[in-house]
């Protein structure tokens, strides 16, 4: 994994607003084979090539609050109005916090994505579509 890459993509990516598929392509051409987004405080772990890469984009005072129950429906829902309306990335993390997501895990390989809630067997799993 190319961290350099790693980080340079993250920056452009959210500056120019890119759609998710082109983001999930470029960090997949720079060797990540998986990440794991912490909503509370949105803290990114990278790995790949046996490297891991930590970026941390938001203070502690920004945290955001997660909702104690998980809801699939509102996940679906969260996830269709980043989609429909290209909210702001900041915007859909507080929409899947909302519905109880604490974590949510990139799959490269399989080009998935798990929503996590806080209990185990809460999750909803999404396909990336192709760029």
């Amino acid at each position: 994994m190319n961290v350099q890459k790693v980080a340079e993509i993250s920056r452009i990516s959210k500056a120019e607003k890119w759609p998710y598929p082109k983001t999930f392509n470029s960090l997949k051409e720079a060797g990540v084979e998986s990440y794991r987004t912490q909503v509370s405080n949105h803290e990114l772990t990278y790995t790949g090539g046996g490297k891991n890469w930590i970026e941390k984009t938001m203070s502690d005072h920004d945290a955001i609050s997660v909702a104690n129950t998980f809801s699939r429906s509102d996940v679906v829902q969260a996830i269709q109005k980043h989609t429909l309306e290209k909210t702001s990335y900041d915007s859909f993390l507080q929409g899947i916090a909302a519905a109880g997501v604490v974590c949510y895990i990139v799959d490269m390989v399989r080009r998935e994505i798990s929503y996590q809630g806080v209990n185990a067997g809460e999750s909803h799993v999404e396909k990336v579509p192709q760029f």
